[in-house]
């Protein structure tokens, strides 16, 4: 196990009628896939891999200036950070959701950052803003983060991870993604 490489994963729920927002613990996300290891592996050998895109298509992605590239713009639903109400465990050739959520739900845009809380640690951060549009409570089961792929920028699941969080109608919530560095 690599000790000095963390991924997590938490919600913030923004309720609008108090101005609060509660938010989830940090939790281990333990759940980046093949296409997370095979895009590093064609960026750092600068060489060319197959590699299953969202839409279970195999891809030859080359290296390229926006491989791992998260930040999708507001609207975008097929990359950056996504959510879905699939319940099938996570394995390391899931090429995407189970189960994806885009109608009624607004997907706003990526933030990426850089953070040195200490001198040991370094960590990225990626965040994505949604409100529920759909009239009801919203059942999320699942989490990912999509990135692209390839000089043609295919959309590749990076990560699928479990995330149970019930959403009320119109309310708004974001998930963040930390990846941490430390010695």
């Amino acid at each position: 196990m690599i000790k000095n490489v963390l991924l997590e994963v938490r919600c913030e729920v923004h309720d609008q009628g108090r101005g609060r927002i509660r938010r989830d613990r940090w939790r281990r996300a333990r759940s980046l896939l093949k296409q997370f290891a095979q895009l590093l592996f064609i960026q750092m050998g600068q060489t060319t891999t197959a590699v299953i895109d969202t839409g279970g298509t195999s891809r030859s992605c080359t290296p390229s200036s926006t491989a791992l590239q998260v930040n999708a713009a507001s609207g975008l639903t097929t990359w950056g950070i996504v959510v879905g109400i699939g319940t099938d465990p996570v394995t390391m050739t899931d090429y995407k959701l189970q189960s994806q959520v885009t109608t009624n739900i607004f997907h706003g845009p990526v933030g990426v950052s850089i953070e040195n809380p200490a001198a040991n640690v370094w960590r990225i951060v990626v965040s994505r803003p949604f409100v529920n549009n759909t009239g009801a409570v919203l059942g999320i089961r699942e989490v990912g983060l999509y990135g692209k792929g390839g000089t043609v920028s295919y959309d590749i699941c990076l990560d699928r991870s479990a995330y149970v969080k019930n959403l009320s109608p119109g309310g708004g919530f974001t998930f963040t993604y930390r990846v941490t560095i430390m010695l």
